[in-house]
């Protein structure tokens, strides 16, 4: 699949802008602060119906403006197709895929499958579990919409849970009919983390390889409580630590403290890694995302490049345009020294909420 058009409208700092894309690579090329990365957050907000930069939605709004709009036609088996994302200053939001309205965004997710790479991202490879599970969850969610609704009342369970314990009073009989609920959703969320795990971790043993000339050898475990549990299982060891629950008044256990842990030659990249070995660890990583939604999907996914060019040294630069040459990506940068010798390319030049190609 490709995106062909991408329209603006009162967006960031875009109050009128269309953006005719090839099926190739599309560099999006000026200054930091012009609206490079409001592209970037475009597209991510049609493929997952909220933005990756903020949690309130009327920041999307341009300044003084009351709402805005976002507007993609893109083309999936041979196919055309439109996506459309409105949200105004009293928050009434709507998403319209071919112009039916969305009423559940599970049942949306994935439709236009995406990868994401950014400097933020290193925090994958060197950052705090939460963002593990949020790297790993993004791909599951792409891939299954009974995950991300599995998911979405696993945390509302989480929510009442955490909420009980804080009381003076608790309920046990209460939070065990919640512990009820919430060992099927762990169940099938652990299980579905663990096959896409593994499949990642396929892909990035290959990929690690070509990067380092075969030096580096990366491996991926899925760090989690309840591996290989059944549901009575996962039951009695979440009411089994109860008591330490109350006494932490919080949820000690569950799926919301799974963790991934990255080696490279049997070292453990967020404490051992240098700087260099991170970076490839999180190209691996992206670039093993990519091939697994292509499998999965059977789809090409759309890359969004947002700034990483300068977190890459020349052999990494190379080595991903390489991969990605027969495939659409979108890449924002200050400079463009890098592509000189790529063919398949379209660059506009931004500056101050404007295109020119």
């Amino acid at each position: 699949m490709y995106i062909n058009k991408l329209e603006l409208e009162n967006f960031r700092n875009y109050e009128q802008q269309k953006v005719n894309l090839i099926n190739g690579i599309n560099l999006f090329l000026g200054d930091n602060a012009q609206g490079k990365t409001n592209i970037i957050e475009a597209i991510y907000i049609c493929s997952f119906g909220k933005s990756y930069r903020t949690l309130k939605d009327n920041e999307l709004i341009e300044f003084g403006k009351e709402y805005c709009r976002i507007n993609l036609e893109y083309v999936k088996n041979n196919n055309d197709f439109t996506t459309s994302f409105f949200i105004d200053n009293l928050n009434r939001k709507q998403i319209k895929n071919n112009e039916i309205k969305i009423k559940k965004i599970a049942d949306y997710v994935g439709e236009i499958p995406i990868v994401i790479f950014s400097p933020e991202s290193l925090d994958v490879v060197k950052g705090s579990p939460a963002k593990r599970r949020n790297f790993i969850d993004m791909i599951c969610c792409q891939l299954s919409k009974s995950y991300i609704i599995y998911h979405q009342e696993y945390m509302k369970c989480l929510k009442i849970k955490n909420s009980i314990l804080k009381e003076d009073y608790i309920d046990n009989n209460y939070v065990e009919v919640l512990h009820e609920k919430m060992s099927k959703y762990i169940k099938d969320i652990v299980d579905y983390r663990k096959k896409v795990i593994d499949l990642l971790n396929k892909y990035s043993i290959e990929i690690q390889k070509k990067l380092t000339d075969g030096k580096e050898e990366i491996n991926i475990i899925y760090n989690t409580d309840f591996l290989n549990m059944n549901e009575d299982e996962i039951k009695k060891y979440l009411d089994d630590h109860l008591y330490i629950d109350k006494l932490r008044k919080s949820a000690i256990k569950g799926i919301q403290r799974d963790d991934l842990e990255i080696y490279i030659n049997e070292k453990e990249v967020s404490k051992f890694g240098s700087q260099g070995q991170k970076r490839t660890a999180l190209l691996t990583l992206k670039l093993a995302n990519f091939e697994l939604l292509k499998e999965l999907k059977q789809e090409i996914p759309i890359l969004l490049l947002d700034d990483i060019m300068s977190e890459l040294d020349s052999k990494r630069i190379n080595f991903l345009l390489k991969y990605i040459e027969n495939y659409q990506s979108i890449i924002t940068t200050t400079e463009d020294t890098f592509v000189k010798d790529i063919s398949n390319i379209k660059i506009y030049k931004v500056s101050n909420g404007g295109l020119e190609n």
